[in-house]
């Protein structure tokens, strides 16, 4: 059967304007589809037909996030020397970046027709998400896109580089222990039994630490395949925690939380997160409990994003931000003290600033006192793991001189 595809407008929950394309079976269907993601108030074209293979996409291409804080910043600019938007954007589209004179041409065309920046955004989604929307609408309404827009940029660039920097902090290391892995995986799974094999034709006794060593050959020989997906469980739950359900995902990241190490680089990472973002939805005049919604998407550990979700109620039934967050057990102490004195000074938002940066500090010195050790003592597992298999497959032959004489 033909699908059909059908323009529509919307609001969503937050009553952001949304638009977009659709493809159905029919009118009611493509309703049904918008109300279960939560669009409000659907008005729909006439459809045209399309076979799905034939589908080409109408939407322009996803900006990375440096491509975004870029474009923000430019646009911050341009809009401060007093140029309107549309001048604005005709200059951006200027750009030697295709997605971005994609993007341009787009937003002028929405323009053009009427909308305003905000609403022209609306119509990209795969662009701007709805914490982006509700910052530059809260700028339109105060009249200052361009603060905006620089804290946005910011916002960007600060989460890029703290993702960047945890990942490159843990590339190394788990490369040295992959390489440790494949090293101890091929030495007793292709080499040991051929010195077995050798060591029983000889019907000679072996040390202890040999046949420690031919046992395990066995075991990962003949169990292999169950270790290996038993690996692959392991690497997948851990690789799509976040499409777990919500009670084991929740069960999960508590358990990371609660490891040595990698808690505190857990805590240090949602934390500065958190702070960043309130601090920048504040500043954009977007009220405390509308931004703390916002602020509990940035967090990647389930205990942080519900303990957040729940700050909304606790404030809203009267309760101080700090009060609530010092009922829940995730939320550092220091950041806390922060909040409180913010609240009680009424400069909160410099403040949350104050703590993010405070947390991002603590990152950054766990990270230079830990791969120091990490990596040393990662290099010292490897050399004696490897090294006692090896021993392990010479000793015989020390013992036994006249192995290999005629």
């Amino acid at each position: 059967m033909n699908q059909q595809i059908y323009q529509w407008r919307g609001t969503n929950s937050l009553g952001l304007p949304q638009r977009g394309e659709i493809e159905a079976q029919s009118l009611e269907h493509a309703i049904s589809i918008l109300a279960a993601r939560g669009i409000a108030g659907p008005i729909l074209n006439e459809p045209t037909s399309r076979l799905p293979w034939l589908a080409l996409p109408t939407s322009v291409p996803k900006l990375t996030a440096p491509e975004l804080a870029y474009f923000s910043r430019q646009l911050a600019a341009l809009l401060a020397a007093d140029i309107s938007v549309t001048d604005a954007l005709a200059t951006l589209g200027e750009s030697d970046r295709t997605k971005i004179r994609m993007v341009m041409t787009a937003l002028i065309q929405e323009i053009n027709g009427g909308e305003s920046l905000s609403q022209a955004m609306a119509s990209q989604p795969q662009v701007f998400d709805t914490f982006y929307l509700t910052l530059i609408r809260a700028g339109e309404a105060a009249a200052n896109l361009p603060v905006v827009l620089t804290r946005l940029a910011a916002e960007i660039e600060r989460k890029t580089k703290l993702n960047r920097n945890v990942r490159q902090a843990l590339l190394q290391p788990m490369l040295i222990l992959l390489t440790a892995i494949i090293a101890v995986t091929f030495l007793l799974v292709f080499v040991m039994p051929q010195f077995g094999a050798l060591y029983a034709q000889q019907g000679q006794a072996m040390p202890q630490i040999t046949r420690w060593v031919l046992g395990a050959s066995e075991t990962l020989a003949q169990g292999g395949s169950h270790f290996a997906l038993m690996a692959v469980f392991v690497i997948g739950l851990l690789a799509g925690s976040k499409y777990l359900g919500g009670q084991t995902r929740l069960s999960l990241h508590g358990f990371l939380l609660s490891l040595p190490l990698f808690g505190r680089w857990s805590r240090y990472t949602n934390t500065a997160a958190l702070c960043h973002t309130l601090a920048t939805t504040l500043t954009a005049g977007i009220p405390l409990t509308h931004a703390i919604p916002y602020a509990a998407q940035t967090c990647r550990n389930e205990v942080f994003r519900q303990a957040t979700q729940q700050l909304t109620g606790q404030v809203e039934s009267g309760d101080r931000l700090w009060a609530a967050m010092s009922e829940a057990a995730c939320f550092p102490p220091a950041m806390v003290r922060l909040v409180r004195l913010g609240e009680e000074t009424g400069r909160l938002e410099a403040l949350l600033t104050q703590a993010g940066l405070q947390c991002e500090d603590g990152l950054a010195q766990l990270q230079s006192n830990l791969l120091p050790m990490i990596e040393p003592a990662l290099m010292l597992l490897m050399g004696c793991v490897v090294g006692g298999i090896i021993l392990a497959m010479y000793l015989p032959i020390f013992s036994m001189g006249d192995l290999f004489l005629p």
